[in-house]
């Protein structure tokens, strides 16, 4: 090969490499996460002196107030009482 041409080509290449590497555009920034706002709970939480405690495997919520046994709330109440009101229910402990 001519010595002559190699040498002129070589800069031309290493032109065209340089260019080629320096003109892809870097990746665009990841779109910033959207922000969730979520507002208050309007209801003012229960007063700490109630405890519910529910049975997971009969769906019963026994209802105590200041440590004494108000009653359960079972599920079979009747559908005009929003919330429903606990009534006595015997335990077979």
């Amino acid at each position: 090969m001519n010595p002559r041409i190699s040498r002129a080509a070589f800069p031309l290449l290493l032109f065209v490499a340089i260019a080629g590497c320096s003109s892809t555009a870097p990746p665009p920034a990841p779109a910033p996460a959207p922000i969730v706002y979520m507002p208050p709970d309007p209801n003012p939480p229960p007063p700490d002196e109630w405890n519910l405690l529910p049975d997971p495997t009969t769906g019963q919520v026994d209802v105590y107030h200041q440590g004494g046994y108000v009653g359960s709330v079972t599920g079979d109440e009747p559908k005009d009482q929003d919330p429903p009101i606990p009534h006595p229910v015997l335990h077979a402990d």
